[in-house]
């Protein structure tokens, strides 16, 4: 069996695709218990976050897989998938291994080091289970990624500061700005991204935050806890123009600021400007809104220039992490070869060892006249011969890489050794037995 990870992220694919692509946590069982029914996969997770969209697979044949998801991915943009494939990557057993590792670890984020993305791999694994599309090496899969995740996170400083989108963004409004003090903020979403900015804004001096959400319940307690302002989204363009930034992260489908509420909130400000950071994907800020004299839009990929700076006191630790990853991933990787070599191994120990019994059994018949010391010598002697005869084939078995030669080596030996063969003879007497 292969592990398969086909996806795109914010290095190999604009916002534009990316929102495309992302799927609704509501949408993902079926698009997972899909997958499973097509041959040539056996198990399926999928993460979709504001940077990236991935699946990861277990097959036993990589190319018709990866091709299958390649297919999907265009499905779901909307595009050929000669548009859709060159901002993809697809990687295969210790290469997707390593880098879900990476993406749990936060080696692979947009801010690198974010917390938030264990969370969100941890739940993308939790919706296969419950989808019922995670098997045995997909557990085992994860339950390694996680331990991998927190070693990097416990015995490295990739985690120990706090930066994340929210803290890139009010960042950002700091270069614009320069002094955020006595501004007013409105937050346009409730969720933990939300939460996050407004714990930066209040430390950065911002007197007033305003919250509107789709449940003004769920408004209400973010606001109670930095002493702001709750409001519904309906209620969005009557406070609008007393904001001067405007941070939103909702999971809205379309876009939740239009153009003409925005340029109505302008004229009310009388030159004011207003500062707007979009970090959800897909969309929440109408791209047009740049448009808007004052109006100025910047998404979640504008963000890179800060987090450079923020990339570059951490690569070092970085790569502190990498390693300790590294070992992690050799371990797992040493189980997984040994889910189809150590069955191989035993079938062709058995399997000499019945052929070695019955010509020893052949042998006896002609061999009468020897004693009982001799006549184990002898069988010792089979046992040794057998032994060194196979020594070369299970060393080879034992350490063969695990690749296309790997797969090749193992036909060969199912094939010289008839394994094959009394594998499909079995199969057949036991459903004989059956029908009997």
């Amino acid at each position: 069996m292969r592990i398969c990870h086909i996806g795109l992220n914010h290095k190999t694919a604009p916002v534009e695709l990316r929102e495309r692509l992302a799927v609704p946590e509501k949408e993902i069982a079926d698009i997972l218990q899909m997958k499973i029914t097509r041959p040539s996969i056996r198990e399926a997770s999928l993460l979709s976050t504001c940077n990236r969209v991935e699946m990861t697979v277990v097959t036993h044949d990589p190319d018709a897989a990866i091709a299958l998801v390649h297919e999907w991915f265009a499905r779901k943009s909307g595009m050929d998938i000669e548009q859709v494939s060159p901002h993809l990557y697809s990687y295969t057993t210790d290469d997707a291994v390593r880098h879900l590792y990476a993406v749990a670890s936060g080696l692979d984020s947009l801010v690198l080091g974010e917390p938030q993305i264990f969370g969100q791999v941890k739940a993308s694994y939790e919706q296969a289970l419950a989808a019922g599309t995670a098997g045995h090496i997909l557990h085992r899969l994860y339950q390694s990624t996680f331990a991998a995740a927190k070693r990097a996170r416990s015995e490295t400083a990739i985690g120990k500061q706090s930066v994340n989108i929210s803290s890139c963004a009010v960042e950002l409004a700091k270069r614009i700005f320069d002094d955020l003090t006595g501004k007013t903020v409105m937050l346009i979403g409730a969720g933990e991204m939300a939460e996050l900015a407004a714990r930066h804004l209040r430390g950065n001096g911002c007197s007033q935050i305003l919250v509107a959400n789709r449940t003004l319940e769920r408004a209400k307690n973010l606001a109670i806890e930095f002493e702001g302002h709750a409001l519904t989204l309906e209620q969005l363009p009557d406070y609008l123009d007393s904001a001067d930034i405007v941070i939103s992260s909702t999971g809205a489908s379309t876009y939740v600021l239009l153009p003409d509420t925005v340029k109505e909130a302008m004229e009310k400000r009388r030159g004011r400007p207003m500062f707007l950071v979009d970090i959800a994907v897909p969309r929440d800020i109408d791209p047009r809104i740049a448009d808007i004299g004052g109006a100025y839009v910047y998404d979640i990929d504008d963000l890179q220039q800060v987090v450079q700076g923020n990339r570059d006191n951490r690569e070092k630790e970085s790569m502190q992490a990498r390693s300790l990853l590294a070992e992690e991933e050799k371990n797992f990787l040493h189980w997984l070869k040994s889910l189809e070599t150590v069955p191989l191994i035993r079938s062709v120990q058995q399997q000499t060892e019945a052929m070695r019994q019955e010509e020893w059994a052949k042998a006896q018949r002609y061999l009468k006249g020897l004693s009982p010391d001799q006549s184990e010598a002898v069988e010792r002697f089979s046992r040794a011969l057998m032994k060194r005869f196979l020594h070369p084939t299970l060393r080879t078995l034992k350490s063969m890489p695990d690749d296309m030669e790997g797969d090749l080596l193992m036909g060969a030996t199912r094939k010289l050794f008839d394994l094959e063969i009394k594998s499909i003879n079995a199969k057949k007497d036991a459903n004989e037995h059956k029908a009997g």
